[in-house]
């Protein structure tokens, strides 16, 4: 499976987005992850801590939220990402399930995506490793396999994304996540 577009937002919408996202700016940190290091970016909903492997409260924009969770009715969580800091070829980390979904705000010079699991889940047969330059456009909405290879490429100063994920099945069940969300109502 490569990139699949789910749409492209109009102008007038983007700018609402933009706006939106700008509001909460004085949320934005500095990205821990050794692929992005320097990147600015906050977490909506839920924040996955990559070092401790566990949960903390992030960020609710309602206004955001809902208008994410259009475009991914089972989201769990996101992340909104700022600036010119892109991100080297990664997998996306054990909390995720396989379906992402990007939303591109701004622009970036390219969406580098090495389709090697060729569907939505685990297989045993993968591709050979052939990553590949897309390109997105502003207002782009498109959903990927995180699991796969990928990385931004190139974005501007200026530019807004958000990514959006869903749990693993394994860890909506766990009793660490379960006492998380009981503590965090």
């Amino acid at each position: 499976m490569t990139l699949r577009k789910l749409g492209v937002l109009d102008e007038k919408e983007i700018a609402l987005r933009v706006s939106q996202l700008e509001g909460y700016a004085n949320h934005l940190e500095r990205d821990v992850s050794s692929y992005a290091r320097g990147r600015k970016r906050f977490w909506l909903q839920h924040e996955w801590d990559l070092k401790n492997k566990n949960f903390k409260p992030a960020l609710r924009a309602p206004e955001i939220w809902e208008f994410c969770k259009q475009w991914m009715p089972d989201a769990n969580l996101g992340l909104a990402v700022y600036g010119s800091v892109g991100i080297t070829p990664h997998r996306d980390d054990s909390y995720a399930d396989w379906r992402a979904v990007g939303i591109n705000l701004g622009e970036v010079e390219g969406w580098q995506y090495d389709c090697q699991y060729p569907e939505l889940y685990w297989t045993k047969e993968q591709n050979p490793s052939n990553p590949r330059i897309c390109r997105v456009p502003v207002g782009g909405i498109f959903e990927f396999n995180c699991k796969n290879p990928h990385a931004a490429i190139g974005p501007a100063e200026d530019r807004w994304g958000i990514f959006l994920w869903k749990l693993k099945r394994e860890i909506k069940k766990s009793h660490k996540y379960k006492e998380y969300i009981r503590e965090n109502r």
